[in-house]
């Protein structure tokens, strides 16, 4: 990320909480108290801390699976399904497996659950090269099946009727991870979201294939008269998009959960593409990025709970933000289509 784009993100970043100050001061009848509850209130402890750093762990990890896409200039809207997936899989994997040592199972958990969550983004990449179904249309609604497919099952087959929501039962106390600052819910699965991180930016910036992705984003035309196989670089960035979205959810719900509850996501799909959309589609950025996020969550909760704001108000910020930096992308990627770089299938493509 130049140093232009930084400024212009930190920025956005400053007028979204200006304009959430603005909303708490206007809102709140004892707004020193409010304000110093929002701001200060997620590092006052080491609950509140353990919490936001817990809350930013499946955002880094479906930051960077947007930021695989959208480096590749292919819309995966479908995160959300994806997280979904791959949390199922890992919960049935734990009750099958259950006999297995966690240091066997978890290698195995990861891999399923990466393939067949990459398979699910990869379905709207085979989509758009052979029929040239648009990547946005199809991964948002094939990742409307998944959700509800998952919710049946949850709903169905798999409900606990002891759980008084719908929810599986537990699995094994065994396969939970680390907790690292008890009481939070912050567990081990953090250092896996940072090596996870870390080996896509390797990829990404260190390794021919990474800049293929790039050179694919910026001109697919281009690309593919250098012999890119353009149709590969779809298909491969939308599984490994997918991929991270699917242990986004296994992770979450292996450090906090212990079981696949309906609903548990909180829409980390969706803020997972806001966050790769101020990381500018960095890897590396998309962890301050999601801490960011994770942060306007936790404030509201602890604002709500030490004073009079409502949990809205992060909402309302995250709005803001996402608005302004989206329409700004939306206009880059309007520019780009005019002058020749969409992506589109052809033959020549396909046969390579």
């Amino acid at each position: 990320m130049n140093q232009f784009n930084v400024w212009r993100t930190v920025f956005i970043v400053g007028a979204a909480l200006g304009f959430g100050l603005c909303v708490i001061l206007l809102t709140s009848q004892e707004p020193g108290v409010a304000v110093h509850a929002f701001f200060v209130g997620p590092f006052s402890n080491t609950y509140f801390f353990g919490n936001l750093l817990a809350s930013a762990i499946p955002l880094v990890l479906t930051g960077v699976a947007a930021c695989v896409s959208f480096s590749a200039s292919v819309l995966n809207l479908g995160l959300e399904g994806q997280v979904y997936l791959g949390s199922f899989l890992g919960v049935f994997l734990a009750w099958r497996f259950e006999t297995f040592p966690p240091v066997v199972l978890y290698p195995f958990i990861f891999s399923i659950v990466f393939c067949c969550s990459g398979l699910l983004a990869a379905l709207s990449g085979y989509l758009k090269i052979k029929r040239n179904v648009n990547t946005l249309i199809s991964s948002l609604l094939i990742s409307y099946i998944a959700i509800y497919l998952v919710d049946a099952l949850i709903e169905t087959v798999f409900i606990d009727p002891n759980a008084g929501m719908a929810a599986t039962p537990y699995f094994s106390d065994r396969f939970l991870f680390a907790k690292l600052l008890p009481p939070s819910d912050l567990h081990a699965g953090l250092f896996l979201a940072l090596i996870f991180t870390f080996s896509l930016y390797l990829v990404m910036k260190k390794s021919v294939f990474g800049f293929e992705i790039a050179l694919t984003g910026k001109n697919p035309t281009f690309a593919r008269y250098t012999g890119i196989s353009v149709s590969k670089i779809l298909m491969l960035s939308m599984f490994l998009s997918g991929g991270f979205a699917g242990m986004a959810g296994m992770i979450d719900i292996f450090g906090i959960h212990g079981r696949m509850i309906r609903g548990f996501s909180n829409g980390y799909g969706w803020n997972g593409i806001a966050v790769a959309l101020i990381a500018r589609n960095q890897p590396l950025w998309a962890i301050p990025s999601a801490l960011f996020f994770a942060y306007l969550e936790n404030a509201a909760n602890v604002g709500a709970l030490l004073s009079d704001i409502t949990p809205e108000i992060a909402r309302t910020i995250q709005a803001t933000i996402f608005f302004t930096v989206t329409a700004e992308t939306l206009f880059s990627f309007v520019r780009k289509k005019k002058g020749g770089g969409a992506w589109k299938p052809s033959s020549t493509a396909s046969s390579r």
